[in-house]
């Protein structure tokens, strides 16, 4: 199923150099700001009818010269009444749009938030986070889907609803490690679901995602409190991992070794921190020998009230991460730096790199909606890496 189908065309192009806000002398050991900042518009929710509210874009690096981007397509945050999953293919070498198509649609359902995945095989898997809204107007899940991209790259499979492992339903598909046939899942699950556990666990599969098994709680690896979005990494023989906190919670990071029992944990946010609040779907990864993770934060600066929490103070952030202390060494603020935009909705951001000539780029495709706009769109920052990193 197509819809608005590009020849290649980059909607637009903007170049933001030399006007970074100035940070208070005794910030600058800790949070930067990037001098080289390119932004592009991928997708404007202003060139679409009907569902155009553009969020949560997923990425999956299909050559070394395209990406995969998926997105919601729907009416709002989440409480609209159904959902479409779409995506996009971006040449990362010239930077222009290739192609736009949607991968799910299902009347009276909502694709909230689908991950790719690309198994051993060369399989692209597409896991999804699906819900529906009830007679009350709330939001519910309905367990996670999940597809296969087909061969022609730009349609899926039927959605299929993932079975139940252990007696408990999963929902929410956070992050993937692939291993050859073994995969690793992050995922989530819901008290009022099937099993009537609220968890975020890891899940295995020992045939390239052709089924899964249960490995560990790290809700309860990490004491019963609640926590969210997650991600993790493979660090050698350990694993880490950051989970995400609710609003006024902090954020955790966490290093488990390879059975997936605890070693160590710190907070990464707090209103004694470096950044409060919590980080919204916190992206974890390793580069150059340390830990980042990307996501919406909520920086602790001077000036800047501490109870001030709300989506208008969020930025898209980097945070630099000793690996052995777990301790935050840097904050590159990649938007919003000042707090001055009138942020409405965004910073759901997924990372990857990009050469040109000698120099490295750090790209993130996120999305975001300012001031009166009444959806948000899809856009590319890039920027240095030796600037960022």
């Amino acid at each position: 199923m197509s819809c608005n189908r590009f020849s290649g065309v980059v909607l637009y192009l903007i170049f933001l150099t030399g006007i970074t806000p100035e940070l208070p002398a005794q910030e600058k050991s800790l949070f930067t700001i990037p001098e080289t900042v390119t932004a592009q518009m991928l997708m404007d929710h202003k060139s679409l009818e009907g569902k155009n509210y553009l969020a949560f874009p997923a990425l999956l690096r299909l050559s070394d010269e395209q990406v995969l981007v998926t997105f919601k397509r729907g009416t709002s945050h989440g409480s609209d009444r159904e959902a479409d999953c779409d995506a996009l293919v971006l040449n990362t070498v010239t930077n222009r749009v290739t192609d736009h198509f949607r991968l799910g649609s299902i009347p009276a359902k909502k694709f909230q938030l689908t991950v790719p995945v690309k198994t051993a095989d060369g399989t692209v898997r597409l896991y999804t986070d699906m819900q529906n809204q009830g007679q009350d107007n709330k939001n519910y899940r309905e367990g996670m889907h999940f597809s296969v991209l087909e061969k022609d790259g730009r349609s899926a499979q039927a959605w299929k609803k993932l079975p139940e492992i252990g007696g408990i339903e999963y929902g929410y598909p956070f992050d993937f490690i692939v291993e050859g046939k073994t995969v690793y899942m992050l995922a989530m699950s819901f008290g009022y679901r099937p099993g009537s556990t609220w968890s975020v666990a890891v899940l295995r599969s020992d045939d390239g995602a052709a089924t899964w098994k249960f490995v560990k709680d790290i809700t309860a690896a990490l004491g019963g409190g609640p926590i969210n979005e997650s991600s993790f990494v493979r660090a050698g023989n350990d694993f880490l991992v950051v989970c995400r906190g609710y609003p006024g919670q902090s954020t955790r990071i966490a290093r488990f070794d390879s059975r997936f029992n605890l070693l160590k944990v710190a907070d990464l946010t707090g209103s004694d921190k470096a950044l409060s609040n919590y980080i919204g779907w916190p992206r974890i990864f390793l580069r150059d020998g340390q830990v980042y993770v990307l996501g919406r934060i909520w920086p602790n600066l001077t000036g800047q009230p501490s109870h001030s929490k709300g989506m208008e103070n969020s930025r898209l952030g980097l945070i630099r991460i000793d690996p052995a202390t777990l301790t935050i060494k840097n904050v590159s603020l990649l938007d919003n730096a000042d707090g001055l935009l009138p942020v409405k909705d965004g910073y759901y951001a997924a990372p990857y790199w990009q050469t040109v000539g000698e120099e490295t780029w750090f790209n993130t495709v996120t999305y975001r909606s300012l001031g009166t706009a009444d959806a948000p769109d899809i856009i590319r920052f890039a920027f240095l890496w030796e600037e960022v990193k």
